[in-house]
């Protein structure tokens, strides 16, 4: 709006820009609201991205290492691809059973889709598991719409190679290479894009719309508008009007709360993690999905002799939130447990919830939205971004399709 010469008005609820794409300095640590990476289909390179004032020096290209952790051993990522990491017998049964996989042309779930692509092996050992923590919800209640995207068809060559031979597969996947900054975490992205916005004013949340009068009330009093861009999660907007239809789409749609817990603690993780960027953790007994470790990725994100990490446990949207000091309990005592971090190593934690976190593609999830984004649109309404869609969509596709709406509008 700005580059086209009009006017705007942008209203942002916390202190500075950025959502959950900032980042905390806490005395010389660095963390993220949970690991964000870069990964750049469309644009060349960070500086490439329109509007967003980045330079390439500023940047590291990263060849992903991460693996997936199992009882008793560490499987490089993906799982699927290096068979040869599990016990023998484990690893033949994982890949007798690909071959013996249903073939099923139109899965109706998405653990339909997984068990006729993958075969029940690998899905029970790790791809089940996973998504099921991740995603906080039976993998019956999510179609296959967006998961092509993110678990493509496996290459029966590649798990059979993967089975006989070490090493033969360890860097593959969609997000095998990510951009991350040197410095400053991934809010070096977010400070660019706020470069030159005049009419910014944080601080200021949206508490109402009418969508007859365009009228918004927000923490600067009431606001007459024209058009109306949205990032707001899209659930929680339709729950902003007073219209019943919105309200009962906006209830049929389903996500995933995050507890997000980074720490800060002496010394590293144990040897057999040296270099990586993130652990899978599929083993229903733990309580955390994930573990990513910002100093591996830049040095710069902890003082020398520290190591800075993030630890993720998810919750479904409608399940009460556990008590703080319980969850860091449960999620302490459990790294301690696996001889992973020592309470008495960590110098530093800050948690954070994260109420949307991930979109969970529904069964009714597809045509709720076409239905929200018809009603929206014809009162001048336009979402943008992962959660203003409730799109499951990367940093580069939500800032190229925000710009591109934009522009559509000026």
């Amino acid at each position: 709006m700005q580059a086209s010469g009009k006017d705007y008005l942008l209203l942002e609820k916390n202190a500075d820009p950025g959502g959950l794409t900032r980042s905390i300095s806490l005395g010389d640590a660095c963390f993220d609201y949970t690991g964000h990476f870069m990964h750049l289909s469309r644009c060349e390179s960070p500086a490439a991205l329109p509007f967003a004032h980045q330079t390439d020096e500023e940047w590291q290209l990263i060849e992903r290492k991460s693996v997936v952790f199992m009882e008793g051993g560490i499987i490089p990522a993906p799982f699927q691809y290096n068979l040869f990491y599990l016990p023998k017998n484990i690893g033949k049964g994982c890949l007798d059973a690909f071959h013996a996989r249903p073939r099923i042309q139109q899965a109706k779930s998405f653990r339909e889709y997984l068990a006729s692509g993958f075969g029940q092996g690998i899905c029970d050992c790790f791809l089940f598991p996973y998504n099921e923590k991740i995603m906080a919800c039976a993998l019956d209640e999510i179609s296959t719409d967006a998961v092509k995207r993110f678990f493509p068809v496996p290459d029966e060559d590649m798990i059979e190679m993967g089975y006989l031979k070490e090493g033969a597969n360890l860097n593959t996947g969609y997000n095998c290479r990510f951009w991350y900054p040197k410095r400053q975490g991934i809010g070096l992205l977010a400070k660019g894009l706020a470069m030159g916005l005049e009419a910014l004013h944080t601080g200021c949340p949206v508490e109402r719309i009418d969508l007859d009068s365009q009228r918004a009330y927000t923490g600067l009093g009431e606001i007459r508008y024209n058009k109306l861009l949205t990032s707001l999660p899209l659930s929680a907007f339709c729950h902003m009007t007073s219209d019943p239809s919105l309200h009962q789409l906006a209830g049929s749609l389903m996500h995933t709360r995050v507890f997000c817990l980074n720490l800060l603690i002496n010394g590293d993780l144990p040897d057999v993690f040296a270099g990586c960027h993130w652990i899978y953790v599929p083993q229903k007994d733990l309580p955390f999905y994930r573990i990513g470790i910002y100093s591996h990725i830049s040095s710069h994100m902890s003082p020398k002799g520290t190591t800075a990490l993030y630890v993720e446990s998810a919750l479904p949207d409608d399940q009460p939130l556990p008590g703080m000091d319980r969850i860091l309990d449960d999620i302490l005592s459990s790294l301690e447990r696996l001889d992973w971090v020592r309470k008495g190593d960590c110098l530093l934690l800050s948690a954070n919830w994260i109420d949307f976190a991930y979109v969970n593609f529904n069964h009714p999830r597809k045509k709720s939205v076409q239905s929200i984004l018809e009603i929206l649109r014809n009162h001048e309404v336009y979402p943008i971004g992962r959660y203003g869609l409730w799109d499951y969509i990367s940093m580069e596709d939500t800032i190229l399709s925000s710009v591109e709406t934009a522009r559509m509008l000026s």
